[in-house]
């Protein structure tokens, strides 16, 4: 029974991180927020919130113990998990449809392998380099002929400033590793919301909140509190009590959530273009994951 709840809630967080390509995509297309301010909206109230939950439940003493010892780590695992995959997503995702960003973020566990092969000299065998190389034909396929229109440069540029979101992700792991076996998980992933956070407060698009609908003001408290609160401290429960390898895995369903849901949400419909690419590219995905 308690697997059972485990597997329940990690379901929950797999649906919410598909819904939030497409909550990005409405946040910047219909209330016509800046990728910036949609980037401050989202974090500066979970940075409050995750400060609150740090020194009301572990405690003054104790987090400030962590963050004298792993500031260096904490500083890195915000600036690349937070503010650079953030950035580029909601940046690529002014001008890219929400399935097709959410088909290239899925491009992060096989960034985070090449990055982990590189930096930290772990083995890439051919059966995993195979898997690199059809994921990133299924990418190209997505980029030729999943648009569904001329392929011009403002996609192009789309397309390229969204890799940079798997890319800051696979840095993210990288960068977290050794950080979270030195010290408690939950203590640094919310201080790393905290710090990475804060300083956009600045960027707060404080004259256009009166604008924000209730649509909208859903969508930030959904990405806020749902997607980065709930989902990031569920994860890390969730990977205290089961196998990485097996949690990896459903990892794979974000972008089919997101696709399913930008067609219900959006009225967009997937072409077969964008569906056979995503299929390779999750299907070399999962080779080199397995």
């Amino acid at each position: 029974m308690r697997r059972a709840w485990l597997y329940v809630l990690i379901g929950t967080v797999v649906v919410a991180w598909g819904n939030a390509f497409v909550s990005i995509k409405y946040l910047l297309a219909t209330e016509r927020m800046s990728a910036i301010g949609l980037t401050a909206m989202r974090y500066v109230p979970a940075a409050l919130v995750s400060l609150a939950i740090l020194f009301l439940h572990y405690g003054r003493e104790r987090v400030l113990d962590c963050w004298r010892r792993e500031w260096r780590g904490i500083m890195l695992y915000g600036i690349t998990g937070v503010l650079g995959y953030n950035l580029a997503l909601n940046y690529g995702e002014t001008r890219i449809a929400a399935g097709t960003a959410s088909l290239i973020v899925g491009l992060s566990p096989i960034l985070t392998l090449a990055a982990a092969g590189l930096a930290l000299g772990e083995r890439i065998t051919p059966r995993k380099a195979g898997g690199v190389a059809l994921a990133f034909a299924g990418l190209f396929a997505v980029v030729r002929w999943g648009a569904g229109e001329a392929i011009d440069f403002g996609y192009l540029l789309g397309i390229a400033i969204t890799f940079g979101a798997p890319l800051s992700w696979a840095l993210y792991n990288i960068i977290g590793k050794p950080v979270l076996r030195r010290a408690d998980p939950t203590i640094v992933t919310l201080s790393a919301i905290a710090w990475a956070s804060l300083p956009l407060a600045p960027f707060l698009p404080i004259g256009q909140l009166p604008r924000i609908g209730a649509t909208g003001w859903a969508a930030l408290a959904f990405l806020s509190l749902v997607c980065t609160l709930y989902g990031f401290l569920v994860w890390s429960w969730a990977l205290q009590r089961t196998e990485a390898a097996r949690l990896g895995a459903v990892v794979y369903l974000i972008p089919m959530v997101a696709i399913v849901s930008e067609m219900m949400v959006l009225g967009r419909a997937p072409n077969a273009g964008l569906l056979a690419g995503g299929a390779v590219l999750i299907a070399g995905v999962v080779l080199a994951e397995t």
